[in-house]
């Protein structure tokens, strides 16, 4: 263990709290946004509101280190005051990012460092200087698409939880005609009462849809659960006279998706290689043979499939 990271660990067995620490967390929410605390894969903290420092360094010692994660309780506190710093300054770099997932950022960062190291050693986040940590992370938030694979596109995208533009509208969109909502991960997203409680604006009913997210476990399947969500919603918006009849099961169309993709892989039906899926993932999301084709023809069977009904303001319906 190198000398920086045994540093962290002695801080967080004395469980020091960074100073500045409140403020920065203020900053983030002042900005329109959440912070979850915690480590990734486990259960978080969601922080909506601002808290004392010693509720803060509550939180972090609870969540992190008795999973293991002592060093990260100390990087995570390092991590918010330099997110702290940055949203403040260059607020932009958080656009599309309504939580701001700490522990998800780190395994962005991992990914990041991954990445880097191509057939090296990979080298250990915990050992490096907190200045170190602030450009790896300034890098992380400056989407890198040249000579990456779209495998680490959507890994880095999915750690740090980006949607695109319009996102949370389109899911209410979606939801205006699915009846029975959607659910994803075990989750379930219900037509009603959330579209009756809410509107299609207000940050509360994009919390929702982040709630609705967050049992997804690999950063890349949430990307293409995003991707998806996308995708039905242009779907529905070309045409305009259906809706769907039944509970939409975003996962099971992911692997309608995929099937068809195996199937043009050349890959023998239902025999999956381990880590397959890891191709899928890696496909572009658009041109011939994108991730975005095998998605849509998912979605444009099932309904056709009948598992759908005209729409009520159908204007061609004969009443």
């Amino acid at each position: 263990m190198g000398s920086r990271s045994v540093v962290r660990l002695a801080a967080s067995l004395l469980t020091k709290l960074v100073d500045s620490l409140a403020p920065s967390i203020t900053s983030v929410l002042v900005h329109g946004k959440q912070v979850t605390l915690g480590l990734f894969g486990q259960e978080e903290e969601v922080i909506s509101n601002p808290l004392s420092p010693g509720v803060i360094q509550g939180i972090i010692y609870s969540r992190c280190a008795p999973q293991g994660g002592e060093r990260e309780a100390v990087l995570q506190q390092e991590l918010v005051i330099h997110i702290g710093w940055i949203i403040s300054n260059n607020p932009e770099l958080f656009s599309g990012m309504l939580k701001i997932r700490v522990g998800w950022i780190v395994q962005a960062m991992k990914h990041e460092l991954k990445i880097r190291a191509g057939d090296m050693p990979v080298q250990d986040i915990y050992q490096l200087s907190p200045s170190d940590i602030k450009q790896l992370l300034l890098d992380v938030l400056q989407p890198q698409h040249t000579g990456r694979s779209w495998l680490n596109r959507r890994q880095i995208d999915g750690s740090l939880n980006r949607t695109p533009l319009g996102f949370y509208d389109r899911v209410w969109q979606i939801l205006e005609r699915t009846p029975n909502g959607f659910t994803v991960a075990g989750t379930h997203l219900p037509q009603q009462p959330t579209l009756s409680d809410m509107t299609m604006y207000e940050m509360n009913f994009s919390l929702l849809v982040e709630d609705t997210l967050k049992n997804i476990v690999l950063p890349e399947y949430r990307q293409i659960i995003v991707e998806l969500l996308m995708v039905v919603s242009i779907v529905l918006e070309r045409n305009p006279e259906l809706e769907f009849s039944d509970k939409v099961d975003l996962d099971g169309l992911v692997q309608e998706a995929f099937s068809d993709f195996q199937k043009d892989q050349g890959h023998l039906e239902g025999v999956e290689k381990p880590n397959a899926m890891e191709a899928f993932y890696n496909t572009p999301a658009v041109e011939k043979r994108s991730t975005s084709s095998y998605l849509t023809k998912a979605v444009m069977i099932l309904l056709l499939r009948g598992d759908f009904k005209p729409c009520k303001d159908d204007p061609c319906s004969v009443s």
